[in-house]
C-alpha cells in the first residue's frame, strides 16, 4: 500500500512557483501544457500565467526543476516556471475541470480570486495522434480527438476573453472532415464568441522550426473587436538558421517523412517531433540525433532544465511544444490589437500596451 501511494504521489502533482505580474489581470489558463511552449511566449509578451495542467506526469517534473530555487544559475525569465500546475492523471485531466474547482485551487495556492469572464486569454493544443499523419491509424473519430470538444467546453463555461487552441493543420484533410465540422458545429453554438482559423508557419514569426500549424481564435462578442492573427515578421537567416545557432552543425534531416538532407546553412530546422526522429550531420557527414542541449537551442530553450527526465519523455516534451517565438506573436497581437480597448483591463496595462 506504501508503494501505491508512493507512486501516485510521482505521478500527480500540485507545483506551485511565484508570479511576478499579479497586478496586470492579464491572467492565462493553459491546457494540454506540456512544456509550456504557449505558456512561455504569453509571459513574454508580458501575460501571467495563474495555471497550466497536462495529464501526462514529466510535464510536471519540468516544471519543478524550472521554478526559481536560491544560488539556481541566473536565466531567462521566460525560462521561470509561474504559477500553479496540476499534472498526472487524476489532477491534470481536463475532463475532471470545472470553473468551481479551478477557481478554488487558485485561491487556496495564490491567493488570487478569479471570476468567470475575467481570464484573458485561455490556451490548449490537445493531442494530435488521432490525426497526425504519423499514426498510420489516425481516423476521426478516435477518443483523443474528443479532448478538443473538453478544452472548448472550459472556454465556454469561464467565458475568458480570448481563446486559443493550436493543432495540426491536416485537421483540414478529406480524411477529418467528420472531425473538423463537429467542431465548427460545437464553436457555432458558442454564442458569446467570434471565430476564425488559419494555419500559420511558426518559422515566419521567429521561430527557429519550419512548423506548420493550424490556430483557432475564439474573441467574446462584447470586446467589440473581430478574432484575426498577426502579420509575418520577416527574418534573417543568418539569425535563425540550423548553422547560425550550432556552427557545428552543417546539415541536418528530418528522418521521420524520408524528405532527405538539407543545408544547416540554407534552412531553419524541421518540425521537430515527439519521437526524436530528426538527424544531424557534422563536417564528417555522419548521422547522429541531436544532444539534448542542441534541442533545447533548437527551441528557445537553452539554460532550462530537463536533466534526470527520461530522452525519450524529453523528445516527447520538445517535440510537442508550441514554438515560444511564435506564440509570443500571438500572444502580442492579442494583447496590442485584441485587449487594447477592453475596459476591464487596467488603465496602466493598457498604457504599457500602447508603448
Amino acid at each position: 500500500m506504501k508503494k501505491t501511494n508512493q507512486n501516485k504521489s510521482i505521478v500527480n502533482g500540485i507545483y506551485v512557483a511565484p508570479i511576478v505580474n499579479a497586478n496586470d489581470q492579464l491572467y492565462t489558463l493553459s491546457f494540454f501544457s506540456g512544456v509550456g511552449g504557449l505558456d512561455k511566449g504569453a509571459k513574454r509578451a508580458g501575460l501571467t500565467s495563474l495555471l497550466q495542467s497536462d495529464w501526462w506526469h514529466p510535464t510536471g517534473r519540468a516544471f519543478e526543476l524550472n521554478i526559481p530555487k536560491p544560488g539556481d544559475p541566473e536565466k531567462e525569465d521566460y525560462l521561470k516556471s509561474e504559477g500553479i500546475f496540476l499534472s498526472g492523471q487524476e489532477l491534470g485531466d481536463i475532463n475532471k475541470m470545472r470553473f468551481k474547482n479551478i477557481r478554488a485551487i487558485i485561491k487556496e495556492k495564490l491567493g488570487i480570486q478569479i471570476s468567470k469572464r475575467q481570464i484573458a486569454v485561455i490556451m490548449g493544443g490537445p493531442p494530435c495522434q488521432g490525426i497526425s499523419l504519423a499514426n498510420s491509424d489516425r481516423n476521426p473519430f478516435d477518443k483523443r480527438n474528443e479532448l478538443i470538444f473538453e478544452l472548448l467546453r472550459l472556454i465556454n463555461e469561464l467565458k475568458p476573453k480570448v481563446g486559443l487552441i493550436e493543432q495540426v493543420p491536416v485537421i483540414l484533410g478529406e480524411n477529418m472532415i467528420p472531425l473538423m465540422n463537429r467542431v465548427l458545429s460545437y464553436i457555432a453554438m458558442m454564442t458569446d464568441y467570434h471565430c476564425t482559423y488559419k494555419v500559420l508557419n511558426a518559422m515566419d514569426y521567429g521561430a527557429r522550426q519550419d512548423r506548420r500549424r493550424i490556430i483557432f481564435m475564439l474573441v467574446r462578442k462584447d470586446l467589440g473587436v473581430l478574432p484575426s492573427f498577426p502579420e509575418p515578421i520577416p527574418f534573417d537567416l543568418s539569425k535563425v538558421s540550423v548553422n547560425s545557432l550550432l556552427p557545428h552543425i552543417y546539415n541536418f534531416s528530418p528522418g521521420q517523412f524520408t524528405n532527405g538532407i538539407k543545408s544547416a546553412k540554407e534552412n531553419v530546422f524541421c518540425t521537430m517531433t515527439a519521437s526524436g526522429s530528426e538527424y544531424v550531420y557534422e563536417l564528417d557527414g555522419k548521422p547522429r540525433k541531436p544532444t539534448l542541449a542542441e534541442k533545447l537551442r533548437l527551441t528557445e530553450l537553452e539554460g532550462y532544465y530537463l536533466e534526470g527526465i527520461p530522452r525519450t519523455h524529453q523528445n516527447r516534451l520538445l517535440g510537442n511544444m508550441v514554438q515560444i517565438s511564435f506564440a509570443e506573436a500571438l500572444f502580442r497581437h492579442i494583447k496590442s490589437v485584441i485587449l487594447k480597448y477592453d475596459n476591464s483591463i487596467p488603465l496602466h496595462s493598457q498604457l504599457n500596451m500602447a508603448a
